[in-house]
């Protein structure tokens, strides 16, 4: 099972519940005039942007300093061979 990189499961869901607390408080009429859909992207699509630049990009976790993606999966296959 792959190791959960906490930094952007945070951040993801900081990102996640912020813009849902400012489009439902300031942009209340423009919740209603624009496509479910719509909402839904521009709300989770940062979420998925965050996710990839912690997990493929940057391979850094502030809550898990031993978190190197790239080296763990060496040693994982070191072992199984």
């Amino acid at each position: 099972m792959r190791e959960l990189n906490r930094t952007s499961l945070l951040l993801g869901i900081i990102w996640a519940v912020g813009s849902y607390i400012v489009v439902r408080t300031l942009l209340m009429e423009w919740l209603y005039t624009m496509p479910v859909v719509t909402v839904t992207i521009i709300i989770l699509g940062p979420v998925m942007l965050i996710k990839a630049l912690f997990e493929n990009i940057l391979k850094y976790d502030f809550f898990n300093k031993n978190y190197k993606k790239g080296e763990k999966r060496k040693a994982k296959r070191g072992k199984d061979e």
